[in-house]
């Protein structure tokens, strides 16, 4: 067979590594027959890259190696100073393979995670079809682990085959198509058990079945926790991580210092890894010995930190030293280490192992703020750092965060430092305890929402203590409402009590300690509210012997309720997007709500009367309405697409014909529906409920029946309408069943348009109107018509000895009233006689024929067929 090979730019890169020279390709394809003497020049020969000439050489020793016969084979080369083309033809000789023989290669990309219990791979497959398509896809495995999944697009089915005793096979077969397939990308996940903490684990591996086709990179990742290294593997070359591509180095999985990274390239390749416990001290360093010492004293702090740095990293290593707002004065280190300042930061780098003494000396930036002395910088971590502060006085007041407090031994205050390293530290001097004027300020943010019978209002004030101690908070109370909470996380207990003969009342609040700072209370009141339309004033809260007061109003509905604000004096109004709020306050003061008004106020002089109304939901309502006259009932079909704005709808009432059955009601969110015939009604009231308010657009469909026969020449339809809807627009269409005819008779409110405009596609429409007026009436005349049958027949006798057959195809064309029953004329001497035809229920024999009866009465084209 004759196989021409030609080889795209994906294929040629992947024998890069191997160096065989142009001169030396061209030798052994002419002494083996593969192509003429002299058949490259050397123009093409000196201008052939070395891996282009290597690619050419592997692919044609894997057709050798395959056991084929080389019975002829040419090489031919095009070269131009742009580009190169390069063919080799070769017929083969008992290669028991057709024309259409595939031959791919493959790109796996392996990845490799390595935990205490398992390993868990990830193959990244991009295979290219070189000859023929790609049907099956076969790959060989080597090491322990079991397949987890195969995922990817065109992917049939997998398996996992037995070669042999040992060898098994990874088989992918994909989808068929109309054309070849010449790609296919995929992705296999598999796990390996680790069974020892400490041992040897022969890792999975994977390549194709022809392993010269194959090409890829490994990547090893590990726990941090984990020491990992692979040992005794074969068919791998070690590589920079940096050489991986974007899709293995941009792997977030696993320690970056346990990063293994490895290339194949035409062959299987082995991977035993050694898994024991990582060394977490064997890639840093660490401070032993640790101690601070720091000198407080005239708005100066000077430091002292001695300990002592243990490297156990042959090629050296970092640490980070000091950090923030200080400044070193004294250094001394050995001269194996060096002190560098980065990014302010003080790090100090280490070029060999052993053990370092370290000894700083640094200033510290003292800042003032609020009488206390502070300091904020960062030293390096350790596993015990203590920390001794001298030239303060025995009552010295502290702040210390996240560390112990400092306590005072001998002359010195002595502590520990957090475990970030981090010395945040406040000073003062106790001052001496004297009595002051109370002074204090307050901050009122409030919200008032208003809904159906009710007003609630939350009012968060936030205190702050200028001078002296706050043991209870007295609240006025201006307005009608009763308090139903009050919180704080200072709040011990509260009343409300009404001194003398004020309409005023007080709510004491007793706090659960003295307050010299900032605290917050929390006070939740209701106002019960009369029917709609109704006017009510807000209830204030002013805080008693406030210095400073002032605050915040919103005012937001709830429900299908308006707001109007009737009197606001000594308010500021503001736009409810300025309306402050922190996180906590946003929590407990939501803001949804379809109308809002927004007031400052600087005292607690003011006033504030808002007025409250019902907001009545608008309805827009299309409807398509379709009237049915049928021989022994009345239908009507109604379908209302409703538009609710302004105000959710919790219930829809539709009025309908008296004397009609509800058979069918949908409507999306329906919890139930009534219908109701009132007495001194001429209709009937179908009242719809819905298990949630409704808003937008809404859909009802209706059916209405009533199991009677029309009495009389005239259909006076009924109409089927919603109950205080804003806007009525729809269609309406008659249809009636066969033998009738119906036509308008006088109209009031309705348009006749053709009844192929009707938005909805019925069968037998025979009138339709377009709704001009939602006070619509109409009649319909109704006239039956008379029964008109035509019969168009096929007769198809056979005689056979003594015995004769026939078979009759008979097309009826029925007008005018349905036929429920066919009468076919036979004679006498015929027998085992058949009848079949849609809805035929069964026939008897009768003089001079047979009379065959239909389940339901038809009308229009009807065919029977007759055998006999």
């Amino acid at each position: 067979m004759s196989n021409p090979f030609i080889f795209p730019g994906g294929i040629l890169k992947k024998c890069a590594e191997r160096r065989v020279g142009a001169r030396g390709l061209h030798d052994f394809l002419a002494n083996r027959g593969f192509c003429r003497p002299g058949a490259l020049t050397g123009r093409v020969l000196h201008q052939t890259p070395r891996w282009l000439v290597v690619t050419f050489l592997a692919l044609t020793l894997a057709r050798l190696a395959s056991g084929a016969e080389v019975k002829s084979a040419a090489v031919d080369a095009q070269l131009d100073s742009e580009r190169g083309h390069f063919a080799i033809q070769a017929d083969f000789k008992n290669t028991g393979e057709g024309p259409d023989k595939s031959l791919y290669d493959a790109t796996i990309q392996h990845g490799l995670y390595v935990a205490a219990d398992k390993v868990s791979h990830t193959f990244n497959l991009k295979v290219n079809a070189i000859q023929g398509g790609l049907k099956e896809l076969v790959f060989a495995l080597g090491g322990d682990g079991e397949i987890k999944n195969v995922t990817g697009a065109g992917l049939e089915d997998w398996s996992v085959r037995r070669a042999g005793a040992t060898n098994r096979l990874l088989v992918l077969r994909l989808q068929k198509s109309d054309k070849p397939v010449s790609s296919f990308a995929g992705q296999v996940t598999a796990e390996t058990s680790v069974n020892e903490r400490l041992g040897t684990v022969s890792a999975l591996t994977m390549t194709l079945e022809k392993a010269a086709l194959a090409n890829g990179y490994v990547r090893i990742d590990a726990d941090a926790g984990l020491d990992v290294k692979a040992v005794n593997a074969t068919g791998l070359v070690v590589i920079d991580p940096k050489l991986l591509p974007e899709s293995l180095r941009s792997s977030k999985a696993g320690n970056a210092a346990a990063l293994m990274a490895f290339r194949f390239l035409g062959t299987a390749y082995s991977l035993p890894l050694t898994i024991g416990a990582a060394d977490v001290e064997a890639r840093k360093v660490v401070l032993t010995g640790f101690k601070l010492t720091g000198k407080l004293e005239d708005g100066n702090a000077a430091f002292t930190l001695t300990a002592t740095a243990r490297v156990k990293n042959p090629k050296g290593a970092s640490i980070e030293l000091l950090s923030g707002a200080v400044a070193l004065t004294e250094v001394l280190s050995p001269n194996d280490a060096s002190i560098r300042f980065e990014n302010g930061r003080f790090v100090a780098t280490f070029d060999k192992a052993g053990e370092f003494p370290i000894n700083l000396k640094f200033n510290a930036t003292v800042r003032p703020t609020n009488g206390w002395q502070q300091i904020d910088f960062t030293v390096a971590g350790s596993a015990l750092q203590p920390v001794v502060f001298q030239g303060l006085k025995p009552d010295t007041q502290f702040r210390f965060n996240g560390a112990a407090r400092p306590e005072r031994t001998g002359e010195e205050f002595a502590s520990f430092l957090p475990p970030s390293g981090r010395v945040r530290l406040a000073w003062k001097e106790k001052s001496p305890e004297a009595e002051g004027a109370l002074f204090f300020a307050a901050e009122e943010l409030a919200q008032i929402v208003v809904g159906p019978g009710l007003m609630r209002q939350t009012a968060w004030l936030d205190f702050k203590v200028m001078q002296g101690e706050l043991n209870k908070v007295t609240l006025l109370l201006h307005g009608d409402g009763e308090v139903t909470r009050v919180q704080g996380a200072q709040v011990l207990s509260w009343a409300v009590d009404a001194p003398g003969n004020s309409k005023d009342r007080r709510l004491t609040v007793q706090l659960n300690q003295a307050q010299k700072d900032r605290f917050v209370v929390q006070v939740q009141t209701q106002t019960p509210l009369g029917a709609f339309p109704q006017a009510t004033n807000v209830v204030r809260v002013v805080p008693e012997g406030a210095t400073r007061f002032g605050g915040y109003y919103r005012i937001m509905n709830e429900g299908a309720v308006r707001l109007e604000v009737l009197q606001a004096s000594g308010l500021s109004q503001i736009s409810p997007d300025q309306f402050p709020q922190t996180e906590e306050t946003k929590a407990l003061l939501p803001s949804q709500s379809t109308q809002a008004f927004a007031y400052r106020f600087s005292s607690g002089a003011f006033e504030l009367r808002i007025q409250a109304d019902n907001i009545l939901a608008e309805l827009a309502v299309s409807e398509l309405l379709a009237y049915h006259l049928a021989e022994t009932e009345l239908i009507i079909d109604a379908e209302m697409e409703l538009d609710v704005r302004e105000a959710p709808l919790r219930e829809l009432l539709v009025r309908v014909p008296k004397g009609y059955a509800v058979a069918r009601l949908e409507a999306s969110g329906m919890s139930d529906y009534f219908l109701t015939e009132p007495a001194d009604q001429t209709d009937a009231q179908l009242r719809i409920v819905y298990g949630s308010p409704r808003l937008g657009r809404q859909l009802v469909q209706l059916r209405l029946e009533r199991n009677s026969p029309l009495v009389g020449a005239t259909w006076n339809l009924p109409r089927v309408e919603v109950i205080k809807a804003k806007s009525i627009r729809g269609h309406v269409a008659i249809s009636a069943a066969a033998g009738y005819r119906l036509t308008p008779g006088a109209t009031q409110g309705l348009t006749e348009i053709d009844s192929a405009f009707f938005p909805k596609k019925l069968a037998g429409i025979q009138s339709a109107f377009r709704l001009s007026d939602s006070a619509w009436q109409a009649a319909m005349n109704m006239e039956r018509l008379p029964q008109s049958i035509q019969v168009d027949a096929l007769h198809l006798f056979s005689v056979g000895e003594g015995i004769a057959y026939g078979s009759s195809i008979v097309n009826y064309v029925i007008s005018g009233a349905p036929v429920a029953a066919f009468k076919i004329g036979l004679t006498n001497e015929y027998f085992n006689v058949e009848f079949t035809g849609k809805d035929v229920r069964n026939w008897q024999k009768i003089d001079g024929g047979y009379l065959v009866q239909l389940h339901t009465p038809v009308a229009g084209s009807y065919t029977l067929l007759a055998t006999y």
